[in-house]
């Protein structure tokens, strides 16, 4: 749910829980005895419409996260689709023991091993311009989608926005990089995996994933 929701929703739930408190007072202030107070005075009847009243919030609300949570859900779904299209696509000229397994939401702490491993052989050993040229043109393809998708990554959380920038600003980055600048394609390659790798965390940390619950 979003943030100014929730505080709308507690303000009330606080004025009316204060409201109950001082109908309490003032009746218990008015009648003579408790027994008088619950029976002869129209002011518990107030102060169970106020309890009502809290226990419907409280529903509401609890109703409107679950709500807000399913789509933020259907929202990342959108933008790891996306990710896992490179990763598997995008990929495919690196050994076979390289692989990505399917990336979901749910298996982050595997994702998070596979990402570093593949970092560390882009990292450790000479990679042919030829196959980082192959993993620059699938980015290429996908560069318009993934500018358009910046606003989506927005209706999730910070962090998934700041990520999902740096992966558009990393890709971008690639076209003004010279054909014999090895080293600097490897880098910003490797900053793009560790951008994705950042995006998985965000959304494990916020439990926004497909099979997450709050």
């Amino acid at each position: 749910m979003e943030e100014n929701k929730k505080d709308k929703y507690n303000i009330f739930a606080i004025f009316v829980f204060n409201v109950m408190i001082l109908l309490f007072l003032i009746a218990w202030e008015k009648a003579q005895n408790f027994e008088n107070f619950l029976t002869g005075n129209v002011i518990p009847e107030l102060i169970g419409i106020c309890i009502e009243l809290l226990v419907v919030i409280f529903v509401f609300e609890k109703w409107q996260t679950n709500k807000e949570h399913k789509k933020t859900i259907v929202y990342e779904k959108r933008l790891r689709e996306y990710l896992i299209f490179f990763l598997t696509h995008g990929l495919v000229e690196l050994p076979d023991n390289l692989k990505i397994g399917n990336f979901y939401g749910y298996t982050h702490q595997q994702n998070k091993q596979e990402i570093k491993k593949i970092i560390d052989y882009l990292n450790q050993n000479e990679i042919s311009l030829n196959i980082l040229k192959k993993i620059h043109k699938h980015l290429q393809i996908d560069k318009t989608a993934f500018e358009n998708l910046l606003e989506v990554a927005a209706l999730l959380s910070d962090k998934h926005f700041k990520s999902w920038i740096r992966i558009v600003y990393y890709v971008n980055k690639l076209e003004t990089l010279s054909d014999t600048d090895i080293k600097e394609y490897k880098v910003t390659i490797m900053l793009i995996l560790r951008e994705i790798n950042r995006f998985d965390t965000a959304s494990y940390e916020h439990k926004i994933y497909v099979g997450s619950n709050i």
